[in-house]
């Protein structure tokens, strides 16, 4: 009986698929580099500054947290200030309008099975 079940035991083993997963990173620098050329304010600059060069921006959302940590939205980025000063601007991510592409991935899928479907807007 115990070497029935050994067996059972190695038998199931080797059957067992071993899962792949795959984590795939695309910098967000690369994600849509026709953005690359879009100026933004610079760390250190004042909020005075900014308005100066970029003008009034779309949003102002209030100071929160300990340091103050506000952010103004402007059409193609929006800018983080600590107290009065830039400390990091981010471009904002623009939809390409011929494709999506999504891609699903679960720890249980196979190399062989990652799946890109693309969908049309």
């Amino acid at each position: 009986m115990r070497t029935l079940l050994i067996a059972l035991f190695c038998a199931s083993l080797a059957c067992t698929q071993l899962s792949v997963a795959q984590e795939i990173k695309i910098p967000i620098g690369t994600q849509t580099p026709e953005t690359q050329v879009i100026a933004k304010p610079t760390t250190g600059m004042t909020k005075n500054q900014v308005k100066v060069q970029f003008g009034e921006p779309q949003k102002e959302n209030a100071a929160k947290g300990k340091p103050p940590i506000s952010t103004w939205e402007y059409s193609e980025f929006t800018v983080y200030f600590e107290n009065d000063h830039v400390i990091h601007s981010v471009i904002k991510p623009k939809l390409h309008e011929s494709k999506e592409i999504i891609v699903e991935t679960t720890d249980e899928m196979s190399e062989d099975e990652l799946k890109i479907i693309t969908s049309k807007p």
